[in-house]
């Protein structure tokens, strides 16, 4: 991991959200973003990776159920202002923590631990996108497989630091490499017999 670090070096950054309430500063929203600035080598160049982002549902409101409002805005004006500073890609992974796990925000109240489903929290994002392409924040989104299609190689595609990428990328660079090597063996196998046959 280390060796990766060094290899496409990145800035960490923290993004916080806190509310006064009642003579306290409480702790709302929680974003972990890595970005890979212009002298990073490619491909993970100008890009910008949300590696964790969570809140709370203690976020007060006239009128009350503005939390996903203020969250979208908060993740938008990050994004502009990235994309001020030269950024052109972001990335997130769409994961929702799984039962009894938590991400940043720890010892919730038991009604907070129920796990979210993939496409609930993949919809909140896609809102979010929508909101900000309307905005002309973004100009386009969509999966990693769309952003991906036409790529020749696995080493193509952005390593971030820790979380999945580093698991999955990886993996399917080692898959691409023995199909590789399957259809090497294959096609000298074929042009043996061949050779034979003549």
């Amino acid at each position: 991991l280390a060796s990766r670090r060094a290899e496409f070096p990145f800035t960490s950054r923290c993004v916080v959200a806190v509310q006064r309430q009642a003579a306290a500063d409480v702790l709302l929203f929680v974003m972990y973003v890595q970005e890979y600035g212009a002298d990073c080598p490619a491909p993970n160049t100008n890009r910008i990776y949300i590696s964790y982002l969570d809140s709370v549902r203690y976020f007060e409101s006239d009128p009350p159920s503005k939390r996903t409002l203020v969250y979208h805005a908060i993740i938008l004006e990050y994004l502009a202002d990235a994309a001020a500073r030269g950024f052109q890609y972001c990335h997130v992974w769409v994961e929702p923590p799984k039962n009894n796990q938590e991400y940043i925000l720890h010892c919730r109240p038991p009604p907070d631990r129920k796990p979210m489903k993939r496409e609930v929290l993949h919809g909140w994002y896609v809102r979010m996108l929508k909101l900000a392409k309307d905005k002309g924040v973004v100009t386009r989104f969509g999966s990693m497989h769309e952003e991906f299609r036409g790529i020749t190689s696995a080493s193509q595609i952005p390593m971030f630091y820790g979380d999945q990428w580093e698991v999955t990328v990886p993996d399917l660079a080692k898959q691409q490499q023995s199909q590789e090597r399957r259809r090497g063996t294959a096609t000298s196998a074929h042009a043996a017999a061949a050779s034979a046959a003549a």
